[in-house]
């Protein structure tokens, strides 16, 4: 067994044992060769080395930093460690140097122990006063104590069972009391649902919700009682019915606003602490309204179309029964002649939907300003108001857009169309005040079936166009001399539009169709403004447009305009044609095209029926450029043997569709016959129409203007500069074969060859050419 092993044996066996005896230490002794002397001098040059040590700060922090990890463990057991350090070798140099390295080691550890106790020792005093204190502190509260048991025991004794009878005794009369009260309570709490019922009656909303609110509070007081209970949960169900019917008086709002009866619902949600489930609630009813409303309404006129069908054949039989169809299945009932009267009550149904939700969000707007905490906030508040704007202008385009696309416009008049169109029109312009919305539903509904429409109007009006000018008899039609377009009952838009321009700039609010106090519907005093216009006289036509349209006046004392009934029927086309590119303004360039082909078809008419044996020399290269290109666009050549092949291309190519074939007239009876002056009163009469409707059309030149896109403009210009500018043009050869035909050119050239031009003398007379030309 080596030394180190002998000597962890022997650190074992003194902890076992304690102190070593003298008999185990010899051994140590032999085995390391030292004696008793040599060992307690080496001790004392490590205590003189120690001193050295401890007492220089800077040598005694060397000493620190030399002190091993292994040492500072609290489970590290230090013998053990420094002998596991020891080589296998026992050196006794070593461990003389380990012995004297860890006694400095040791001392200077003891020695920053006691110097850190020193510097503790006034703290440990001062809490050792403190201790002491609160010894003191106790010792007074176990005296306190025990002197209060004394006394209680004291008291005990000395009280009578007559005094502690008479505690008792006020004890019940106070707990009776407190009974009597709770009871009284309870009573008035089970009188509350009688009251809440009343108040609920007079629609006081606002006292019922407090009373009820009071007696859930009281109920929840005195619940520790049995019959507390069942009034508690009669109070619930009292609340649960008071909300059913803040609910119905809140869908009553949808349909007619009451400012004074909202304020009180308002009330009753804001003690109820729903205000912002108030405002869902709230677009919901609206929302579910509106479907109730219009499905009333569509079956109402269900049911009429079907009893005037009934009435017109009694032998069809035709569905009674209207409450199981939806909305879309309702439409396709609707007459054709009750078609606009439905639409124009169904947009004011809408209307006034829309206009009580304006007025319950202004109310929200203006309504005075009230405790914070008792109302949400403010941007959460108008964002769900502009939602349920926009939901709902949806849901109003949704049903104007279903009633339209379930109908045929084939069946409409051209002014039931119109009004169809200015309903719209103004459905859109609601649209735009309601929620800023473009309304591209409603729009793009009606404009496949105008465009449609249109098309075939059109193409009807050029062929009644050429009916007309076939049996046209050319004579002056009597109109006043300062007769204009503006004074024509189609025309009675533009007025109207002018004096809305005019009024507008004195009060620009007069278009707002949720202005505070409308009552009246805009589509009820559009069709009133509509009749009042329609029997209005020419003469107050005429005040009104002089008034309107100072710079389109034509100036009194004129000469009568000369045109002939055509041409007011032309013109009277202009004036619906223009209504329809104010309502279609989408497709305004398209119908401006469709009435620059009216007047190009009249120029020409008017032309072939009279100018066409004129002399070639009387067309002038411009106009003979303007026929032409009407000619190859909108004339057909077809003769009447090819009547079946032309229907046939026209069924293959669209645009033949367009064209027309030119009037064919049989006047040679009156232009032929030099009595009526080769019919001179007729082409009078024709070639002035044409110069009439060119200036008729530079009076319409701002209107149209106005209500095509700026792209457009200058294709207009050029129609301008290009056709109207010719209808002067057209005189020339219409009047020239008046003086072609009067004066016989070539027996006045034969008269001229057969005159003695040398004259000898000067002759009292005309050569006979003259007066024949004379004559």
């Amino acid at each position: 067994m080596d030394l180190r092993q002998k000597v962890i044996d022997l650190l074992t066996l003194s902890k076992e044992v304690g102190d070593l005896p003298s008999s185990v230490s010899s051994p140590a002794e032999e085995q390391l060769g030292l004696s008793l002397a040599e060992i307690k001098s080496f001790d004392r040059d490590s205590l003189r080395a120690l001193q050295d040590t401890c007492s220089d700060p800077d040598s005694q922090q060397e000493v620190f930093d030399t002190i091993e990890a292994g040492f500072v463990d609290e489970n590290c057991n230090g013998g053990r460690y420094q002998l596991n350090k020891f080589p296998s070798v026992i050196d006794l140099n070593y461990i003389r140097h380990q012995r004297q390295l860890l006694g400095i080691q040791l001392g200077c550890v003891t020695n920053k122990l006691y110097t850190m106790i020193y510097q503790k020792q006034t703290c440990c005093a001062s809490e050792l006063c403190k201790v002491l204190e609160l010894q003191e502190n106790l010792d007074s509260a176990l005296e306190i104590c025990t002197s209060g048991r004394n006394h209680i025991n004291q008291a005990r004794s000395n009280l009578t069972a007559a005094s502690l009878g008479l505690l008792a005794h006020y004890r019940r009369q106070h707990h009776l009391r407190k009974i009597t009260k709770s009871l009284k309570t309870i009573q008035t709490l089970g009188k509350m649902n009688e009251r809440v019922q009343e108040l609920l009656g007079e629609q006081n909303y606002a006292a019922a919700i407090q009373l009820i609110v009071e007696g859930q509070h009281v109920a929840t007081t005195y619940r520790h009682f049995h019959c507390v209970a069942q009034l508690s949960s009669r109070l619930q169900d009292t609340m649960e019915l008071a909300e059913e019917q803040l609910d119905v008086g809140l869908s009553k709002s949808c349909k007619e606003f009451d400012s004074d009866q909202y304020g009180k619902l308002q009330q009753a949600f804001t003690l109820l602490g729903k205000q912002s489930a108030a405002i869902d609630q709230l677009n919901l009813h609206f929302a579910s309204g509106l479907q109730q409303q219009t499905l009333l309404l569509l079956q109402k006129y269900a049911e009429l179309s079907c009893s005037n069908r009934s009435s017109a054949n009694p032998d069809v039989e035709v569905a009674t029964d209207f409450h199981k169809f939806q909305f879309h299945e309702l439409c396709k009932f609707i007459a054709s002649k009750l078609y606009v009267a439905c639409l124009s009550e169904l947009s004011t149904t809408l209307w006034k939907i829309t206009l009580n939700y304006n007025q319950i969000h202004q109310w929200h707007t203006d309504r005075p300003t009230v405790d914070a905490a008792d109302i949400m906030p403010s941007v959460s508040f108008e964002q769900k108001f502009q939602h349920g704007r926009t939901r709902l202008w949806q849901d109003v385009q949704m049903k104007i857009r279903t009633l339209l696309s379930s109908f045929d416009v084939w069946h409409l008049s051209t002014d039931e169309l119109l009004d169809m169109l200015d309903i719209v029109e103004t459905l859109v312009e609601m649209g735009k005040q309601f929620c800023q919305s473009n309304s591209d539903v409603l729009r793009e509904s009606v404009r496949q079936q105008s465009i449609n429409y249109f098309r075939g109007f059109h193409r009807g009006k050029l062929d009644e166009l050429h009916v007309f000018l076939e049996n046209e008899s050319w004579e002056q039609c009597p109109v006043r001399s300062d007769f204009n377009v503006f004074q024509l009952i189609e025309f009675r838009f533009l007025n109207q539009k002018d004096k809305s321009l005019t009024c507008n700039v004195e009060k620009p609010s007069d278009a707002n169709f949720y202005a505070l106090g409308s009552v009246l519907s805009p589509f009820l005093s559009r069709a009133i403004s509509s009749a009042e216009d329609a029997i209005v006289s020419p003469s107050e036509i005429s005040e009104s447009t002089c008034e309107c349209n100072d710079e389109r006046k034509i100036g009194c004392g004129s000469p009568t305009p000369i045109l002939a009934n055509t041409t007011l029927s032309v013109l009277r086309l202009f004036g619906r044609y223009i209504h329809f590119m104010h309502l279609l303004k989408t497709i305004a360039f398209d119908v401006l095209i469709c009435l620059n082909q009216l007047f190009d078809y009249y120029l020409y008419a008017v032309c072939k029926l009279f100018g066409a044996a004129s002399p070639q020399d009387a067309t002038s290269p411009k106009l003979r450029a303007v026929l032409l290109k009407i000619e190859e666009t909108l004339i057909s050549t077809a003769t009447p043997g090819s009547a079946g092949s032309l229907e046939d291309a026209v069924a293959f190519s669209p645009s033949l569709s367009d064209k027309v074939s030119c009037p064919k007239v049989c006047l040679s009876s009156q232009t032929d016959h030099p009595n009526h002056f080769f019919g001179l009163k007729l082409r009078l009469v024709a070639a002035e129409s044409v110069v009439f409707l060119a200036r008729q059309l530079e009076l319409l030149r701002p209107n149209l203007l106005d209500l095509i896109p700026s792209s457009k403009e200058s294709l207009l210009q050029q129609f301008f500069s290009q056709i109207t500018s010719v209808a002067h043009d057209l005189r020339t050869p219409i009047f020239s074969f008046v003086a072609h035909r009067y004066l016989d050119s070539e027996h006045v050239t034969n008269m001229m060859s057969r005159v003695q031009w040398e004259v000898k003398e000067v002759m009292s007379q005309h050569s006979s050419y003259v007066d024949h030309i004379l004559q």
